[in-house]
């Protein structure tokens, strides 16, 4: 080992081809063992105080996402609003049919419509194949800089869904 210096914080030693530095140490710097029973009471009363933490973080995670999922008193007035809103409107346009100026429709009726129904919407589908078979057909070759979408002008006018089947 090399001689220690006095004013040297470090000292080295040879071992081979490696050369380990250690650090001087004063002997009154050192922890008495009261010190370090201190220290780990110190350590084990801090991690049970980041564990209570952190089951204090759980449980007001789970409240604030149980808080944010509910909807906030303004949310539902303008929710009953509406609907309030909604159901006089509906009823404005039950009131002729409750004064019993409107003729029931029979059966037969009901049955012919839904027949003609399913008629002319077989012929609509069938045309609007054609159509898009068409449409297809046209736009194999456009010009540069036209792509089928600006070309195209659509008219949702269409029926989408038949009548009831009540």
């Amino acid at each position: 080992m090399a001689p220690r210096k006095e004013k040297s914080e470090k000292t080295s030693a040879d071992h081979g081809k490696q050369i380990v530095y250690h650090a001087i140490q004063d002997a009154k710097d050192a922890a008495s063992p009261e010190d370090l029973a201190a220290m780990d009471k110190e350590i084990n009363d801090l991690r049970e105080i980041i564990s209570a933490a952190k089951v204090e973080e759980k449980i007001l995670k789970a409240n604030l996402v149980t808080l944010s999922a509910t909807m906030t008193i303004q949310d539902l007035r303008a929710g009953v609003l509406s609907l309030e809103a909604e159901k006089a409107t509906i009823l404005n346009r039950l009131g002729p049919l409750r004064a019993g100026n409107v003729r029931p429709v029979l059966p037969e009726e009901k049955a012919e419509v839904d027949q003609a129904w399913r008629t002319w919407s077989r012929h609509a589908a069938g045309r609007k194949k054609i159509c898009m078979n068409l449409w297809d057909y046209v736009t194999e070759e456009l010009p540069e800089g036209k792509t089928k979408e600006d070309l195209w002008v659509r008219f949702d006018g269409a029926i989408e869904k038949g009548p009831s089947t009540d």
